[in-house]
């Protein structure tokens, strides 16, 4: 299981904050947050998370940026597939279906093609 699914609700919130942005300061990761705590209590949960080693930071000017350790695209292939074992029961054809049924977003002509590809190509691979 990915070292992310076991960070606390606030824990995630951060790094959600940190893998939008890519690299933040404290003040950029508070507004960010619902209900933020105060900055000091940002800094506490950050140096949490660099002694987890999900985190890093670096010096910029007279602030730190922190920033995530572990690329973006395997911790959100981690976390989907958590998100599908979690609440569509392992299923993909369900966690798919509900995403397409949702009226939050809709995909454009070219998204639906490439999805076709990427779906053609698994099936040619033996998926």
């Amino acid at each position: 299981m990915s070292q992310y699914t076991e960070l606390s609700r606030r824990e995630r919130q951060i790094m959600d904050s940190l893998y939008s942005r890519g690299e933040a300061t404290v003040l950029e990761i508070q507004h960010d947050l619902p209900n933020a705590p105060t900055p000091t209590a940002i800094r506490t949960m950050l140096r949490i998370l660099m002694d987890k080693d999900i985190v890093q930071r670096h010096k910029q000017g007279r602030e730190f940026v922190y920033a995530p350790t572990a690329p973006r695209r395997p911790e959100g292939a981690k976390a989907l597939k958590h998100v599908i074992q979690t609440f569509f029961d392992g299923s993909f054809k369900q966690a798919l279906a509900a995403q397409l049924a949702s009226d939050d977003e809709s995909l454009t002509d070219d998204e639906l093609r490439e999805m076709v590809k990427l779906i053609k190509a698994a099936r040619d691979k033996g998926n």
